[in-house]
C-alpha cells in the first residue's frame, strides 16, 4: 500500500514539474500559477446557491432559461473535452508553455485559439442562463476577464516560442469570434 502511494506521489510530482510548478511560483506567481488558482476558485463557486431563486419565476419561461442554459452547458463541456483531447500531451494549466510542446492548430483549434477556455466559459454562462441567478451572471463576467488576462499572458510567450503564432492570430478569434471583449485578432 505504501508503495503505490510513493508511486502516486512521485507521478503527480513529476507531472507538476513537467507543467512548470514550482514551489517558488506558487509564492511568487512566477508562471501564472495564481491565474489558476483564481480560475479554479470561480468554477467552484459556481456551486453557490443561485440568488434570486428561479422559482418565482412563471413556469413556462423558467423552462425555457432550465432548458436553454443546460443545451449551453452540455455544450461547453462538449467543446472543452474536445479541446482537451487534442491538445494531448501539449496541455498545461498554466497559461506558460510547456518547454517541449509544439502548436496545435488542428481539430477545435481551428475555430479558437482558446477552445478550453471557450467551454469553460460556455459551462459558466449555461449555469447562470439556467439559474437565472445575479451571482452566477457576476461569476461569468469575472471568469471572463481572468480567462481573457491569462490568455493574453499565454498568447505573449506563445509568441515569442512560435514564429507562425502571430498568423495564427490573426486568422482565428481568441475564445468567442463576433465577442470584440473575447476576440482581440490582431
Amino acid at each position: 500500500m505504501n508503495r503505490t502511494k510513493t508511486t502516486i506521489s512521485k507521478e503527480i510530482k513529476k507531472k507538476l514539474l513537467k507543467w512548470g510548478f514550482t514551489k517558488r511560483g506558487l509564492f511568487e506567481n512566477t508562471k501564472g500559477e495564481w491565474y489558476l488558482f483564481l480560475q479554479l476558485l470561480l468554477i467552484l463557486l459556481h456551486f453557490l446557491t443561485p440568488y434570486p431563486s428561479i422559482e418565482y419565476i412563471k413556469f413556462p419561461i423558467n423552462l425555457l432559461f432550465i432548458i436553454s442554459g443546460i443545451i449551453l452547458s452540455i455544450n461547453g463541456l462538449r467543446i472543452s473535452l474536445k479541446a482537451f483531447i487534442d491538445l494531448g500531451d501539449n496541455l498545461t494549466p498554466l497559461p506558460y508553455p510547456m518547454k517541449k510542446s509544439i502548436l496545435i492548430r488542428n481539430n477545435s483549434y481551428n475555430d479558437s485559439r482558446h477552445p478550453l477556455y471557450k467551454g469553460i466559459l460556455s459551462i459558466s454562462l449555461g449555469i447562470c442562463i439556467s439559474t437565472l441567478s445575479i451571482i452566477h451572471l457576476f461569476l461569468f463576467i469575472c471568469l471572463s476577464h481572468l480567462l481573457k488576462k491569462k490568455a493574453l499572458k499565454e498568447e505573449e510567450l506563445l509568441k515569442i516560442k512560435f514564429i507562425e503564432y502571430e498568423e495564427y492570430m490573426k486568422e482565428v478569434p481568441a475564445i468567442f469570434s463576433n465577442i470584440s471583449y473575447l476576440d482581440w485578432r490582431s
